[in-house]
């Protein structure tokens, strides 16, 4: 666009003929801002459409009757009879399903979307609209990578109806440098990354020989990418060498003596150094002083011909810098070509030490981590230690909901009514042993959605108990139900366990959060 606009309907007049249109915003909050927004100056549908949209909605509601209960939902059912939605991770998977059926029906024609809509999701639009390049990343805000972009950007242009897409960018007024121009040449390279895990050892060390296990260490996707930089960098160097040699060409035979005009540089650099105010009346500067004054003064300037060894010797230290970073950096990547198999030894040794395995051999702790997927020793801890089966069902759903669970700076849950301290007990215990805590990750916060959840509140009671979105809610549910799911499996040798864990996850998997197959 050649100017800013502030209000989207702007930014809808200027690309009207183009539509419909993904407008990508990046937060949640400002997708269903600017829908609103729109939604107070435009009304794309015309009333046989409404009606169309009326009966799609009516038939959603049929099969999930509480999917508008809270009132700004009920401005979105509002907005799609207008043509305007809005698409987050925050919307139940019901009212997903419902946004995501009224845009393949070309019932849309502004949904104001997150970057996660262009992700695994094949909704095609006349346009892509970006309100902005700038994205927090969980760390800082930055400017869209070029992937990001083009991920997003290539959502435009819709086969069969579109010759061509067209893609939308606001300038920002306060960051016009982080607008891009995007390049396509320039898409970042995606780089492999193995997550050495407890259950990827065990996994290894009960299905794989010793040579499977080092060619699968040592030949995946991101050894080979380091690899070839490692390749890159020792061609570089190679070439580097090369050119340092042929620069020394340049110097004579009294390279090394004070007579040549580098070395006497050198020299008249260090005297003008020791004469300066900050240096001249250190010890010993006065001697040494007298000592270059009097070295320069008896030898004979020698009278080139030529000064290319001056040029030569910039070169060369330029060089010789340059080289001292591939160095680094080649050391760099000999160590991470070489981190898998080290990983692989460190974390046997953990799992050996904590009682798991011995060599091949599987002891009941390993026996059981080998079918979780997620946090393996601390969910084995806790079932190994009695917690699980000791504290009661809603307590031991609570427990669960907070593993590998990381709450957001401005989240609120209401606090569990149980007493967690046992859990940070057990972590304690476990760091002490040598558990790193990246394998001990849990959160007491989620827990009082699935204890009340599990004794049968509504949905509507875990909302008014937290500041969290429906999405999020279904999301921390459903994430547990996989977990004792893979629990249920480890559990077979265990019938009092395995009926507990089951008994959880049926009163878990209901109404709204229910898991369809």
């Amino acid at each position: 666009m050649a100017r800013a606009f502030k209000d989207p309907s702007e930014v809808i007049d200027a690309i009207e003929e183009h539509l419909p249109a993904l407008y990508f915003v990046f937060g949640r909050a400002k997708a269903e801002e600017l829908a609103v927004e729109l939604g107070k100056k435009w009304d794309f549908l015309y009333r046989e459409e409404k009606e169309q949209v009326y009966k799609i909605i009516e038939d959603a509601e049929a099969q999930n009757p509480d999917m508008f209960l809270h009132r700004e939902r009920i401005v979105l059912k509002r907005l799609l009879l207008k043509g305007i939605g809005y698409h987050h991770a925050g919307l139940s998977p019901a009212l997903k399903r419902l946004v995501e059926r009224l845009y393949e029906s070309r019932l849309i024609w502004v949904l104001f979307c997150t970057e996660t809509f262009a992700a695994g999701v094949n909704f095609p639009a006349a346009s892509a609209v970006f309100e902005s390049c700038r994205k927090w990343d969980g760390r800082e805000f930055r400017q869209l990578l070029n992937r990001e972009f083009f991920q997003m950007a290539g959502r435009a242009g819709r086969r069969g109806f579109d010759e061509k897409g067209y893609v939308f960018i606001q300038i920002s007024d306060k960051y016009p440098e982080e607008t891009g121009f995007f390049k396509e040449s320039e898409v970042e390279m995606v780089h492999g990354r193995l997550t050495i895990s407890p259950n990827t050892v065990l996994s290894l060390l009960r299905w794989k020989s010793d040579e499977e296990i080092e060619h699968f260490l040592k030949n995946n996707f991101s050894v080979f990418q380091k690899r070839r930089q490692l390749e890159e960098i020792n061609q570089q160097i190679i070439e580097i060498k090369k050119t340092i040699k042929d620069l020394e060409q340049n110097f004579c035979n009294e390279q090394h003596s004070v007579s040549c005009p580098l070395i006497r540089k050198k020299l008249k650099k260090e005297l003008r150094r020791l004469k300066s105010r900050r240096y001249r009346q250190q010890p010993g500067s006065q001697t040494r002083i007298r000592e270059l004054e009097k070295l320069l003064a008896s030898l004979k300037k020698k009278k080139c011909k030529e000064v290319k060894c001056f040029d030569a010797a910039r070169n060369i230290r330029d060089l010789n810098n340059k080289l001292d970073f591939l160095l680094y950096k080649k050391k760099q990547r000999e160590y991470e070509v070489e981190q898998y198999t080290t990983e692989f030894f460190r974390m046997r040794d953990l799992l050996e030490s904590l009682g798991y395995v011995k060599g091949r051999t599987f002891y009941p702790r390993g026996k059981f981590a080998l079918y979780l997927h997620i946090q393996e020793i601390f969910v084995t801890e806790l079932v190994f230690s009695g917690l699980i089966e000791d504290i009661p069902s809603d307590v031991a759903a609570g427990i669960l909901a907070g593993v590998d669970y990381t709450p957001g700076r401005r989240e609120y849950v209401q606090p569990p009514p149980y007493d967690v301290d046992f859990v940070n007990e057990l972590r304690a215990r476990l760091m002490q042993m040598g558990v790193p805590e990246e394998f001990l990750v849990w959160s007491p916060v989620p827990g009082y959605i699935a204890y009340a959840w599990y004794n049968g509140k509504d949905f509507e009671h875990l909302m008014q108990n937290s500041n969290l979105q429906e999405g999020d809610i279904v999301s921390i549910i459903r994430r547990e139900i996989d977990l004792l799911r893979q629990m249920e499996k480890a559990s077979v040798e265990n019938p009092l366990l395995l009926e507990k864990l089951r008994g959880i996850r049926r009163a878990l998997d209901r109404d709204q959060v229910k898991v369809m197959f």
